[in-house]
Parts: structure tokens; C-alpha cells; sequence
């Protein structure tokens, strides 16, 4: 059988997938790179010693690696396709 030609709802599920996950990896990529900007070049003036907390950084990790195994399993499953 050959394989189908132009746009079916498969691809366009696997593009749309594809490129929501990517979206999500860079946010999180953006979240990281913020952190990183407030934690090393920004950082607040302290007193005395405390150890920083940044709540933000568990949820910006897991957005990029989440972001990206998604978006990897279905391009790889795109590239398949051709």
C-alpha cells in the first residue's frame, strides 16, 4: 500500500502536537533562562547568607523535558511517515 499523499488528520494531529510541545519546551526554556538571569547576574542583596527558593524552577524543568520528549516522539513519528 502506498502511503498517502498531501494532508491527512493523522499528520495534521502529529504537526499540531509537534508544535504545541515545542511551544511548551520554549517557554520553559524562557522560564530557565529568567531564573538563571535572576539567580546569577541579578542577584538580590542579602543580609546575611539564605538559601534561595525559586518555585518557579521544578515546573520550567519539567515543561522542558516534558516539551521536548512530546515533541521529538512526534516528529520522529513525522519523519517516519515520509
Amino acid at each position: 500500500m502506498a502511503p498517502e499523499e498531501g494532508l491527512t488528520a493523522w499528520r495534521v494531529y502529529l504537526y499540531a502536537v509537534s508544535f504545541i510541545a515545542l511551544i511548551v519546551a520554549i517557554l520553559g526554556a524562557v522560564s530557565l533562562i529568567a531564573i538563571g538571569i535572576e539567580v546569577f547576574v541579578y542577584p538580590a542583596p542579602q543580609p546575611y547568607p539564605v538559601p534561595q527558593y525559586h518555585p518557579e524552577l521544578p515546573g520550567s524543568v519539567a515543561q522542558v523535558v516534558v516539551g521536548l520528549v512530546v515533541w521529538g516522539y512526534h516528529w520522529i513519528l513525522l519523519r517516519k511517515e515520509h
